[in-house]
């Protein structure tokens, strides 16, 4: 009895040592193939990694070409604040007439229009 535990023992240990040896196999297997993906995820983060940069430089083109922008927008401001300030002076320059003055305005600068005519 003890010879056939034995031998059912090795037995066991035998089957035992085989599905650990073709589990290893499996497992390198298993290895390779993570390493494939890690490869392509690689090449795909290089991809995203050259697209960011082509955007990168867009943006920066764009930014440049909004701070051209922004100075054209300032000169017509101040070019709109000119503008103000001198009719004020001329309103104001107009509010300050007495009548006689505002007749000898209005007569002269309607007169020369309609002499041109």
């Amino acid at each position: 009895m003890k010879n056939g535990n034995v031998s059912f023992l090795l037995l066991v240990l035998i089957c035992l040592l085989g599905y650990n040896i073709y589990s290893t196999k499996q497992l390198k297997t298993d290895v390779e193939m993570y390493n494939q993906k890690i490869d392509s995820i690689q090449n795909n983060i290089d991809s995203v990694v050259l697209v960011n940069k082509n955007l990168d430089i867009k943006i920066d083109s764009i930014y440049s070409e909004i701070g051209l922008i922004d100075t054209d927008i300032e000169s017509v401001h101040t070019n709109i604040k000119n503008i103000k300030v001198k009719t004020n002076e001329k309103v104001n320059s107009v509010n300050q007439f007495n009548f006689s003055d505002l007749t000898k305005f209005f007569s002269d600068r309607y007169e020369s229009e309609t002499g041109s005519n």
